[in-house]
């Protein structure tokens, strides 16, 4: 979705040279490129109708011609493709190709929000401490147990992206010792507004139970058995309860 589209088909297919103005030499695409191995293309959803006809043409023949060129030649390609829309949606109303879609989706891996996994959001937090620390050479603060609970009852709209921008932004704010709550953005701070929506303003029994396992978990610093442990229910149990029912 970066890129252009008038430059997209080149990035994808490869072009020969002279095809168009600045093309000094020939260039191989990306599916030249990925050749018997595998291709990811972030945010399908966003390709326009004229580049899913070409891409579906390759899918079914298995040979691209690079833009200018006369010649067609084949790829072996595994294509894994992500995108944020809702692509049963875009099929029915006409904004995305049935038939693309039907040749993308032979394995389909359905990620839930953020929210609906908040069990996972100290090991991401971790992940992208680590993360911070190998790119400055420089150890980071780790999140005190109040911030790391700020973090847990948080909604994410933004999910994964939007997180690891709070944890960047807060390790910048906090040079010394422990993350504390001043070092989080005040979004973050507040109650969650939105856990409210779905009961008109009374939280559901299980959003409430979510709520608890989420601050149980900050308390063990996300350690999921000593969580469950304290709870006295088992962590296939605490799981479940952690990404409450809509």
């Amino acid at each position: 979705s970066a890129i252009p589209e008038g430059l997209l088909e080149s990035e994808l297919f490869g072009h020969v040279r002279g095809a168009f103005t600045g093309a000094t030499t020939a260039r191989r695409g990306l599916f030249d490129e990925a050749h018997q191995g595998t291709l990811f293309l972030d945010e399908i959803g966003d390709l326009s109708m004229y580049l899913q006809a070409k891409l579906l043409r390759v899918l079914q023949e298995q040979r691209i011609k690079p833009v200018g060129g006369n010649e067609e030649h084949e790829v072996d390609v595994r294509l894994v493709a992500a995108t944020h829309r809702d692509l049963d949606d875009m099929v029915r109303t006409g904004r995305f190709r049935e038939d693309l879609y039907y040749r993308l989706n032979v394995i389909a891996i359905a990620l839930p929000p953020l929210r609906e996994r908040r069990e996972d959001i100290p090991i991401l937090v971790e992940h992208m401490l680590h993360k911070i620390e190998h790119e400055s050479g420089n150890p980071a603060p780790r999140f005190a147990r109040e911030t790391l609970s700020q973090l847990i009852r948080y909604r994410w709209p933004g999910n994964v992206r939007e997180q690891e921008n709070d944890v960047q932004r807060a390790v910048l704010l906090s040079s010394h010792g422990e993350i504390g709550p001043d070092a989080l953005p005040p979004r973050l701070l507040g109650d969650e507004p939105a856990m409210h929506e779905s009961s008109g303003g009374i939280e559901t029994l299980d959003e409430l139970i979510a709520r608890h396992v989420a601050y149980v978990l900050a308390q063990t610093g996300g350690n999921q058995t000593r969580a469950a442990r304290i709870l006295g229910i088992s962590r296939r149990t605490l799981l479940r309860m952690a990404a409450p029912r809509r």
